[in-house]
């Protein structure tokens, strides 16, 4: 097998390491005619991580991402497994004759907000202790936070707390069960 220049094997390095990432530096240095050691320092140069990172990366960008749509309110923050947070404006939509805010509205900001901290593709929820403790009327804009505050085996134990003015309206305890 032919040598080849620096310049050109770095390019067709690039490329290559492009169309497959999983592929590891013995096999390049064999398919360049070059020394392993060769391969690393060229990655070096050209900051490409090795094969380990690579794949990670991958595996990382494949991941799906809560996505904003998904949330009944705005998702304003999310760490998936540890915390969330939406916001909600309540609006003449959402209440009853009564001119409160259904409660089932403040449940699918707490169970979409859930979802979104656990990320899980499949999912059940096992249990969900929920607390109306105070109305709510058009107009308020409602902050909720989920916490995940616990994990054992395939159960993950979420509390949600929906507040108006600093003030806790809702109060939600959910274990939520993967099917993976």
């Amino acid at each position: 097998m032919v040598r080849i220049a620096r310049e050109k094997r770095h390019t067709m390095l690039r490329k290559r390491i492009g169309e497959n990432p999983f592929i590891n530096d013995e096999e390049l240095a064999e398919e360049f005619s070059v020394s392993v050691a060769t391969i690393r320092l060229d990655r070096l140069a050209l900051g490409i991580p090795e094969m380990r990172i690579r794949i990670k990366q991958k595996a990382e960008a494949a991941q799906p991402k809560p996505s904003r749509a998904d949330v009944f309110g705005e998702l304003v923050d999310c760490t998936v497994g540890k915390s969330a947070i939406s916001i909600l404006t309540a609006t003449e939509e959402m209440v009853d004759t009564a001119h409160i805010v259904r409660s089932r509205c403040l449940y699918a900001q707490a169970d979409s907000l859930t979802r979104a901290v656990l990320n899980l593709p499949v999912a059940i929820t096992a249990v969900a202790n929920i607390k109306y403790k105070q109305p709510v009327t058009v107009g308020d804009k409602l902050v909720a936070k989920a916490e995940v505050v616990r994990q054992r085996d395939q159960k993950y134990y979420v509390w949600v707390k929906i507040r108006k003015n600093a003030k806790e309206v809702f109060r939600a305890k959910f274990i939520i069960e993967s099917l993976e």
